[in-house]
């Protein structure tokens, strides 16, 4: 892989730039000083700078026609353009005279996104000695959003108008939030635990499941993409009497509702056992850039999108494909109301069928993830709620496979 290193090429971007070398910049966030380079913070953060180097980030200036993301050639062929800098290079900024680049001499160590876009120049930080309050830290969606926005790569504006752009506002306007709950609804919280419903600023931002480092996954992952959903998405092993909370994982394994004893079999649609990557490939539609009409999608609003079934069941218009979600539907409602009507709030078997009520509705997919598992829990909880409770105790015990 090829980089052009040159000094020259910055002159060759814009012309001849009038070298101001002791003027002092200010990148992301409050940090001020110049840009130093990878290099220097090397010295320091070793094992940063190493996972670093191995990501599209680190070689976002690639000179390699032979190269998947080769860029220069596409910038070469463009009148190389200055706003392809901004996101190609670390601390350029057109309302300089000489263009972010203060130091003559570092110039060359600023290709590609290097840990300063991120941070901040770092001389300041360097001077102090590694004085943690002479850089950045910015855990905010905006900060990636600087490049990852319009029709080419729209993932900051699909994410902007996601649940998870929400997850703390919500949050913080529940009466049953706790402290505990950022653990899925902050970025703050994942890099600092003393941060409280109170101080936390960030919701589920960008940081949250990339690895702005690098990572041993796939697009800096933290964890495997089906893995790294069920993080958050899960019931954690909620038990009757408590109620489920956004338990996915656990419908689309076909484990964590309560099977009665004298029901099932408790079966899984083939989405359990068939689709690879079911989170990703059903959430995470993308689509390549075709015009600004028809931007790319990068999946980041999370919205499944009827094309992927499709691949499928041929000809599906919507998700409700054979009445599923309408049986669903009518199976929720009925449960709901023989629940209420022939309720007895200390009978095992109340708790027990409220438990799956809870369950099947918390999920909320209508039994796109596992209809077959939604419904048998559902049927059961009809067939044999009765309000004298004198069917199996104890109350559900999860099970695993």
């Amino acid at each position: 892989m090829k980089r052009f290193w040159l000094p020259a090429l910055f002159l060759a971007a814009v012309g001849a730039l009038t070298l101001n070398c002791g003027e002092t910049t200010t990148g992301p966030g409050e940090a001020e000083g110049y840009y130093l380079g990878a290099e220097a913070c090397k010295q320091c953060h070793s094992t940063a700078y190493k996972n670093e180097s191995h990501t599209r980030h680190f070689n976002t200036f690639v000179d390699d026609p032979k190269e998947e993301h080769d860029f220069v050639s596409t910038w070469r062929g463009a009148g190389k353009p200055d706003s392809c800098l901004l996101c190609h290079t670390t601390g350029w900024n057109t309302s300089k005279a000489n263009h972010g680049a203060d130091e003559v001499e570092y110039r060359k160590n600023l290709l590609g996104i290097q840990c300063e876009s991120c941070h901040g120049p770092g001389s300041e930080h360097v001077k102090g000695g590694g004085d943690p309050s002479k850089i950045t830290m910015d855990y905010s969606a905006e900060l990636c959003g600087s490049c990852h926005t319009g029709g080419h790569h729209p993932t900051y504006d699909e994410w902007e108008e996601s649940d998870h752009a929400k997850a703390l506002v919500s949050l913080k306007g529940s009466s049953h939030a706790s402290d505990h709950c950022l653990e899925c609804h902050s970025a703050d919280y994942w890099y600092d635990r003393t941060v409280t419903l109170t101080t936390a600023k960030e919701g589920i931002t960008c940081v949250m499941c990339h690895f702005a480092h690098g990572s041993n996954f796939e697009h800096q992952l933290r964890e495997e993409g089906e893995k790294l959903c069920g993080l958050c998405h899960t019931a954690e092993g909620s038990q009757p009497p408590s109620s489920p909370h956004h338990p996915q994982d656990e419908m689309l394994l076909g484990i964590g509702g309560y099977e009665w004893p004298q029901g099932g079999p408790y079966r899984n649609t083939a989405h359990t056992y068939e689709i690879e990557e079911r989170c990703m490939k059903c959430h995470m539609y993308t689509k390549g850039y075709e015009s600004e009409e028809n931007p790319a999608i990068t999946g980041h609003s999370w919205k499944p999108n009827v094309e992927v079934c499709r691949e499928c069941h041929k000809g599906a218009k919507n998700f409700n494909i054979h009445g599923a979600q309408t049986k669903i539907g009518n199976l929720l409602t009925e449960l709901e109301t023989k629940l209420d009507t022939q309720k007895n709030l200390e009978a095992p078997d109340y708790i027990n069928a409220k438990f799956n009520h809870g369950f099947v509705g918390a999920d909320a997919s209508e039994g796109v993830h596992n209809y077959d598992y939604a419904r048998q829990l559902l049927e059961d909880s009809i067939e044999f709620y009765t309000p004298s409770g004198d069917n199996v105790w104890p109350f559900a015990v999860a099970k695993k496979r």
